[in-house]
């Protein structure tokens, strides 16, 4: 049983020592070797009250009251540590007696004794007050996501149910009111996908497909899709690229990258109302990166908006347009590059508008390819 005892004892990241009712240590942990800095063969024997002394009353009269049984243990006795070069360091002690097959008088007894260095308790302590706090502060931003998805949730769902009433007393068209109440839904949709990512994004299980692909027919395929949605139908797009960067191919998940464009291009429509969005492309070589530029002649970002534009339901209006979106396009956006070992940034012109820029790699790392990319089956 002992030597079970002393075997677990080694492993415990506490300081303790094994003494008989004479007081004398009989055996100690490499923690508490290492604490004190005594040798084990020179701890084994010494008295335990040469070590270690009690701030109010005495060890001994600690120990004699295990030894008599009138206490099975104590807890919690503030102590000072007496290292070999004569310095102390404070402790909390705990002492009791451990089981032994001759149960028959109270010179068989063995004590355990551990002492946790206060200095470690303080840290333990700071470090559990810092993870409740930590612990709290994603409480209260899951429940301020909650609530403002909520809210955005039911921002499409109440023109339809208004459209779909003026509907049925005749009030509108059928068709005026299925164009409307398509145009919701998709914006229903498009919400809770993007809450989709930031959930998957957040909990880190947001999956990605690398391979080689063409920047440049994904720039031109998000383009040309927007020239003909409805956002596109005031904003004359432009797009500059060499032939490196038509030429350029680069390691990345092309659905990502295309939902990526879709909502930075898609936003510098979005708050330009009327004017132009120019997308320039840049293959860099010599750096191994690709650098997607696209500015807008919109009325920019107000100053105290610019530093939070890739957090969570950030919006901006521009003029007196209604236009706006959820708030996650960038934030997600933002997350999907930084998977890609890439950057995203975005600034105000010097004259109107705001251009973002949009840095890619090459190639992806072998071993971030195959930890990003979806399980078999999955």
């Amino acid at each position: 049983m002992q030597r079970r005892t002393s075997d677990f004892a080694e492993n415990v990241p506490l300081l303790i020592c094994f003494i008989g009712p004479d007081g004398r240590i009989t055996d100690a942990n490499s923690y508490f070797v290492q604490a004190t800095g005594f040798s084990k063969d020179e701890l084994t024997g010494m008295q335990v009250f040469d070590i270690v002394t009690q701030r109010a009353g005495t060890i001994k009269e600690t120990i004699a009251t295990i030894i008599s049984s009138r206490q099975a243990s104590v807890k919690e006795i503030d102590v000072l540590v007496r290292r070999k070069d004569g310095t102390e360091f404070p402790g909390i002690l705990a002492a009791s007696a451990l089981p032994q097959q001759d149960n028959s008088s109270s010179e068989s007894k063995v004590i355990g004794v551990a002492v946790t260095e206060s200095s470690q308790l303080a840290r333990a302590k700071e470090e559990a007050e810092a993870a409740n706090k930590e612990l709290r502060r994603k409480e209260s931003l899951k429940d301020e996501f909650i609530a403002i998805a909520s809210h955005e949730l039911r921002t499409p769902i109440q023109p339809i149910l208004g459209l779909a009433l003026l509907a049925k007393k005749g009030q509108i068209s059928q068709e005026e009111a299925w164009d409307s109440v398509l145009k919701e839904a998709r914006r229903l949709t498009q919400l809770a996908n993007d809450i989709l990512d930031v959930s998957r994004i957040e909990n880190g299980t947001l999956r990605y497909n690398f391979a080689r692909a063409n920047v440049s027919e994904i720039i031109e395929y998000v383009v040309n899709a927007l020239r003909t949605s409805e956002l596109g139908k005031d904003i004359d797009f432009s797009i500059v690229m060499d032939e490196s960067a038509r030429a350029a191919y680069c390691d990345l998940d092309r659905q990502r990258i295309t939902q990526v464009l879709m909502n930075v291009i898609g936003n510098a429509a979005k708050f330009t109302i009327k004017g132009r969005v120019n997308i320039e492309a840049r293959a860099d070589v010599k750096n191994s990166r690709y650098d997607i530029m696209v500015s807008d002649t919109g009325g920019g970002i107000p100053e105290a908006v610019l530093p939070h534009m890739f957090k969570k339901f950030i919006t901006k209006s521009v003029g007196e347009g209604e236009k706006h979106g959820s708030g996650l396009g960038l934030f997600i956006s933002r997350a999907i590059i930084a998977a890609h070992n890439g950057a995203i940034y975005l600034y105000n012109n010097d004259e109107n508008g705001a251009t973002f820029v949009i840095r890619l790699p090459f190639e992806q790392p072998a071993a971030r390819r195959a930890l990003s990319s979806p399980p078999p089956g999955g």
